[in-house]
């Protein structure tokens, strides 16, 4: 059977026009992604991330959401982070179809292989020039995360203990990443080797 050619889409409210078929549909700067549906194992971790930040998030007047959730920069900008957190009680209008990218705290993707290059290029461009305070990008297969920060041209990888403080004036939170990977994707796997040190300190990635 011939596969069904998709509208065209050149614009976020183009997309509503596209099929409820699994597959997650975003547009960046008027260009269409289409990822299928993740694996197993990230949705695993995706689990995992959230329930080590929802009740932080929550003791501190934020709110974690889980994908599918559209978040728009502009008329031809609208993406679907993993993992976002904001502010509780954001405007209604804005929660019945989409967030605003400048109510937007901090932004989280999980590494795949259909999605990596998107991840660590225009996602990453995106989030980081519109100022979203933090972007997570976690690396399962490294067993890391770099943090990318609003506005900076180099990220921190952490290894080991994750500190998220987005209030100065309030008691951190702190993630143990090693038990955090065993616990979502098991111990069996080994982390490649760079022959560097960009993964222990600051990895600056070219554009």
């Amino acid at each position: 059977m011939a596969q069904r050619a998709l509208p065209l889409v050149r614009t976020a409210d183009d997309l509503e026009l596209l099929p409820d078929d699994g597959n997650r549909y975003e547009i960046l700067d008027g260009i269409l992604y289409v990822t299928p549906a993740p694996a197993i194992d990230h949705q695993r971790l995706l689990g995992a991330l959230y329930l080590r930040l929802h009740a932080y998030a929550a003791a501190n007047g934020l709110e974690v959401l889980m994908a599918p959730v559209d978040v728009r920069a502009s008329e031809v900008t609208q993406v679907q982070p993993d993992l976002l957190v904001l502010p509780q009680h954001f405007p209604e209008e804005a929660a019945t179809r989409w967030v605003p990218m400048a109510r937007v705290v901090l932004t989280i993707e999980i590494l795949s292989p259909s999605t990596t290059i998107v991840d660590r290029g225009r996602k990453r461009r995106l989030y980081v020039e519109a100022g979203v305070t933090e972007y997570w990008i976690v690396d399962p297969q490294r067993r890391c995360m770099e943090i990318w920060r609003a506005h900076a041209a180099s990220a921190d990888v952490v290894t080991d203990r994750l500190i998220w403080q987005p209030w100065p004036s309030e008691a951190p939170l702190q993630v143990e990443l090693p038990a955090l990977f065993e616990g979502a994707v098991g111990g069996d796997r080994k982390l490649p080797s760079h022959g560097d040190a960009e993964s222990r300190k600051q990895q600056k990635l070219q554009e």
